[in-house]
């Protein structure tokens, strides 16, 4: 078992054992919205950790121990292997930046030539590239070292600026559509925090997912300003409106558990978009949003 699954197992005894009114939150339906369909992409991978688009209709995705390419025909292709962990991705042009969690190494892949950058030392397990061209990465403490909050590494002056913001038990990273904040989740409490740039110790919390134990393990933000959740534990996924904090499941009965949803981003459906959704039982889904839904992902720049 993983140091987050032993951690969130001790959560889980915690909120369990504390009173009966417990027993009947776990028992209340979760509100549900729209109609989606999920479909599945593949499975029987290795579990999946996370996931970004790779321009051409598919996605990379980071397992135990590789780094993989599902192409838009569905094929998958083993990008690399033997990799100590790998964590959050993000592209930019042919450039594959990802972490490494066993190690706190961060990589640049050229997609194009397969040249391997020399890691540079930056823990942490979500990824996000700002548009400045920096990266924030989260560090929720249950990997084996004490949480990190937020930590940033500044691409021109090649330096790592840990405890950037000070947020609690933090997992995904979503860019706000204006470009002038994150959003990121905790992982023990459900509760959705919005940190603002210019101000990072100024963060806010601003819903919380309607459940005992979701375990939210990573975000991602719509242009309309829509945030969705991939809750782990509760094998589900939510969408969020920050503005008003109201929340709703828009796919639920997925594989839950130490098995359920790892991270979740939007990618091309044919004209239009859907969401995507990794999970630790090793299947890429996609969610396919009723019509009126707009997708249309936030762009970094």
């Amino acid at each position: 078992m993983s140091n987050r699954a032993r951690a969130l197992f001790v959560a889980v005894a915690i909120v369990g054992g504390t009173t009966t009114a417990a027993t009947s939150a776990q028992a209340a339906p979760l509100p549900e919205c729209g109609n989606w369909q999920v479909e599945t992409v593949v499975q029987g991978l290795e579990q999946l950790e996370n996931l970004e688009p790779d321009g051409n209709g598919g996605f990379y995705l980071s397992g135990d121990t590789k780094l993989y390419q599902v192409d838009a025909a569905g094929q998958v292709h083993t990008v690399l292997d033997d990799l100590a962990a790998p964590g959050g991705l993000q592209l930019d042009g042919s450039n594959l930046t990802f972490l490494t969690r066993q190690d706190g190494k961060l990589w640049d892949l050229d997609t194009a030539t397969g040249q391997l950058s020399s890691p540079t030392s930056f823990a942490g397990n979500g990824l996000l590239r700002l548009p400045d061209g920096d990266l924030l990465t989260t560090w929720v403490g249950t990997e084996g070292y004490p949480s990190k909050g937020l930590s940033r590494y500044l691409r021109e002056s090649d330096v790592v600026a840990p405890n950037w913001s000070m947020v609690r038990r933090s997992e995904g990273l979503a860019l706000s559509p204006d470009r002038r904040a994150v959003y990121t989740d905790d992982l023990f409490t459900g509760q959705i925090l919005r940190v603002p740039l210019d101000n990072p110790d100024q963060w806010t919390v601003v819903a919380t997912l309607p459940s005992l134990l979701p375990g939210p393990d990573d975000l991602t933000m719509s242009q309309d300003g829509t945030l969705y959740v991939a809750a782990h534990i509760e094998g589900a996924v939510y969408r969020v409106d920050p503005r008003s904090g109201e929340a709703c499941a828009i796919a639920s009965g997925l594989s839950s558990g130490w098995t359920g949803p790892s991270s979740v981003r939007i990618g091309s459906n044919g004209d239009g978009f859907a969401l995507y959704a990794t999970a630790f039982d090793g299947t890429l889904r996609r969610l396919v949003p009723p019509a009126g839904v707009d997708l249309s992902p936030v762009r970094d720049r």
